[in-house]
């Protein structure tokens, strides 16, 4: 399998986002490495050097056929896959997250939100009936789910990361304030949206 390190990954991301809103998607229409850098605020160069890591090379003065950029990067990160994922946490991220459609353009389907709560246990939210955790491995292993995301407080992350582990889900999207370290070979993304938010207050800082 193709490794790729992770800004490579975010920056195919972008292009493929850029194609996909901005351009027409048939088999005639170009796109050069020069507009990609643009809208990237980047340098072509890297950009070649991006699309060469997955076996595509521009043609001179004309450069890549945009449908062509979009299957080769669908293919390279997945999207054309059906990979299927749970939410645990029914709080207001989570709904939010669950009921997020355009998730299914980048291969991913949330088939289960979990809760905890039982308040929330039996609430419809957007397509989803909110499940007890009690019912989380049968349903990951009846529906061959192998994404986790978590939107729950970081005093329940770790148990809940446990719990996704012992049912064979080791692939984690974090959105709790605890940093999960990946355990038996899999992989997390910690979202720490506090981040964000102190890179943008700086800048304002900065400005003001």
């Amino acid at each position: 399998m193709l490794k790729l390190n992770r800004p490579t990954l975010e920056r195919l991301l972008l292009y493929y986002h850029f194609i996909n809103v901005h351009m027409d998607q048939n088999d005639t229409v170009t796109v050069s490495s020069a507009k990609l850098a643009t809208f990237m605020d980047s340098d072509d160069t890297q950009v070649r050097k991006d699309l060469a890591a997955i076996g595509l090379k521009g043609r001179p003065r004309i450069g890549f056929v945009a449908s062509e950029v979009n299957s080769k990067i669908r293919h390279t990160l997945g999207f054309d896959e059906n990979n299927r994922a749970v939410v645990i946490g029914a709080g207001r991220l989570g709904g939010a997250i669950a009921s997020y459609k355009e998730f299914t353009d980048y291969g991913l389907e949330i088939i289960a939100l979990f809760d905890n709560d039982q308040q929330k246990i039996g609430l419809t939210v957007g397509d989803h009936i909110v499940q007890p955790l009690n019912r989380l491995a049968a349903i990951v292993k009846r529906r061959d789910v192998h994404l986790g995301i978590l939107t729950v407080p970081a005093g329940a992350a770790h148990e809940v990361v446990d719990r996704l582990v012992q049912t064979g889900v080791n692939t984690i999207w974090n959105f709790s304030p605890a940093n999960i370290t990946p355990s038996n070979g899999g992989a997390v993304r910690n979202e720490h949206i506090a981040v964000g938010l102190a890179e943008l207050l700086y800048h304002l800082k900065k400005t003001s």
